[in-house]
């Protein structure tokens, strides 16, 4: 039942793969039941998921820009423009002109993941509130302790002063370089023409921010926001029946596997699958490959290793001794939450960070594509999986993040900031 006062209307806005939207669909879902009328902006590719999840669809996108913004050369790490030029850039438009002609502006609050796009844009002008989500630390800028790769680069001595002048300008500079690419012009006069160019500045409008971390992953920095609030990973990925099913069936036959996984779109699955059988060999185990199937001829033939398209994490996890995998956070923290050691294969965006927080932590390590090769591979595996039983970190953080509810947390958060909006 829809409220009748006040903040009546919530307009979910997010772009990216499953990792990003699921979440905001759990979170949609929970603020439904409270009350709340819930419409969400994002790509066609994801219709049929918003309308089954009984929310009012708004596309911002078609599928062929869905396709290309995530097909295999954008995950190419010197790839800078596939993901913004025939993605990102494409929904900015629309997803302002939703905010811009929006009836009832007063009773509408703004959920959004990140906030360089047009329905955060068009709420600062129309002075709609919005709360702000990140799904990883590597989103929140931090001069004090950057994100993996840049903190790698960084002098071990170098004194924090300069440390932070130089992070904040290698920021600004990556920035505006990246605007200074041709093919970006288009958006750049989109967004003058709008009266809204793009700037520099690091300041939020927005009234809420949530990281959908725990504390202890993301390891909070002295100078991120102060009411940042860190409230533990979504896991909100579906169930899924018949996959479980052909995964029971699989694992009866060739026992607790290591899986081998490499995310949406990437396009070296075939060489992934060659070492994770050459590593499977080598160690004498069962591996099961997921997705990727136009790479599983290269596993025909072998007794030790199966394919299958799709695993439900969550379920199939706890019954695997270890995970290969790309570093993205939502495969990340099904991994911690069944308390096996992942070995992250990082390409780009957060995966570095990320792979680089979960070597921290104790719960795995990472290895980077080009030195992706059985012989060190399977020691590295070998090592984690024989001392899994005394490794107190996976059991730590995995019974941390069992005990977590953050899709409740974080609609408890929401509510409470609508409440003292609501306030005169």
């Amino acid at each position: 039942m829809a409220k009748v006062t006040g903040f009546e209307r919530l307009i979910i806005f997010t772009l990216g793969t499953s990792g990003d939207i699921n979440p905001m669909v759990a979170v949609g879902k929970a603020m439904s039941a409270r009350g709340y009328a819930i419409t969400f902006l994002t790509s066609e590719y994801f219709k049929e998921l918003i309308e089954i999840a009984g929310f009012e669809f708004v596309g911002i996108g078609n599928k062929e820009e869905y396709l290309r913004g995530n097909q295999s050369s954008a995950w190419d790490a010197k790839n800078v423009m596939d993901n913004f030029i025939y993605y990102h850039a494409p929904a900015f438009l629309p997803a302002y002109q939703y905010i811009e002609q929006l009836q009832n502006k007063e009773s509408a609050v703004l959920l959004s993941i990140g906030e360089q796009n047009g329905a955060v844009v068009a709420a600062v002008k129309y002075k709609i509130p919005y709360v702000k989500f990140s799904i990883s630390p590597n989103l929140i800028f931090s001069a004090e302790k950057p994100p993996a790769p840049l903190c790698w680069q960084l002098p071990k001595k170098m004194p924090k002063f300069i440390q932070r002048m130089f992070v904040r300008y290698v920021d600004t500079k990556s920035m505006k370089l990246f605007y200074q690419h041709s093919e970006i012009e288009p958006y750049l006069e989109l967004r003058k023409k709008l009266s809204c160019p793009v700037t520099y500045d690091r300041k939020t409008n927005a009234k809420l921010l949530i990281g959908f971390f725990p504390e202890w992953f993301g390891m909070r920095a002295k100078d991120w926001p102060k009411d940042l609030k860190l409230i533990g990973f979504p896991l909100s990925d579906p169930a899924h029946e018949s996959a479980r099913f052909v995964f029971d069936s699989i694992i009866e036959e060739i026992g607790s596997p290591i899986v081998f996984t490499t995310g949406t779109g990437i396009s070296e699955a075939e060489s992934v699958f060659r070492e994770g059988r050459k590593i499977c060999e080598l160690l004498n185990l069962p591996g099961l490959f997921v997705g990727s199937s136009g790479s599983k001829s290269v596993l025909s033939d072998s007794a030790l290793c199966r394919h299958i398209d799709y695993i439900d994490f969550e379920y199939a996890l706890p019954k695997c001794r270890a995970i290969v995998h790309h570093g993205g956070i939502g495969t990340l923290s099904q991994a911690v939450r069944a308390g096996i050691p992942q070995l992250i294969r990082p390409i780009k965006y957060d995966q570095p960070d990320n792979a680089n927080r979960i070597y921290q932590l104790g719960l795995g390590a990472f290895i980077f594509p080009d030195h992706f090769k059985a012989g060190d591979a399977s020691k590295i595996l070998k090592a984690m999986i024989d001392a899994a039983p005394q490794n107190k970190a996976l059991t730590i953080y995995s019974a941390d993040i069992k005990r977590s509810n953050a899709i409740e947390k974080a609609c408890d958060l929401i509510e409470k900031k609508i409440k003292e909006l609501e306030l005169p």
